[in-house]
């Protein structure tokens, strides 16, 4: 993950935020705590509903282009990167109930 996912990712997410300088880190996954939990996962992120997934046809354009980020670009490289081809949003991001 050090070596291959945190660089790529980060640079990904730099460039679709449009910042100066990648912010991702692995506490941005795995909490703050990740050490304490042995960098467990899912947990850190925000939980997701699977009734109400983020869409890329949303009204809402941030919700719209942050869903088609994650699914056409941060969903693919993590399943290329890792070798699991059984990657979806919850392998990052845990189950939760609509907010």
């Amino acid at each position: 993950m050090t070596w291959v996912v945190l660089p790529n990712l980060a640079r990904l997410v730099q460039e679709f935020e449009g910042e100066k300088e990648p912010r991702l880190s692995c506490f941005t996954c795995h909490g703050r705590d990740a050490e304490q939990v042995a960098y467990a996962m899912p947990r850190g992120l925000p939980s997701l509903d699977p009734k109400h997934l983020p869409d890329r046809h949303s009204a809402d354009a941030r919700e719209a282009k942050l869903a088609a980020f994650m699914a056409d670009e941060v969903v693919p490289r993590f399943a290329n990167m890792t070798h699991d081809p059984n990657v979806t949003c919850f392998t990052c991001h845990p189950k939760g109930e609509e907010r």
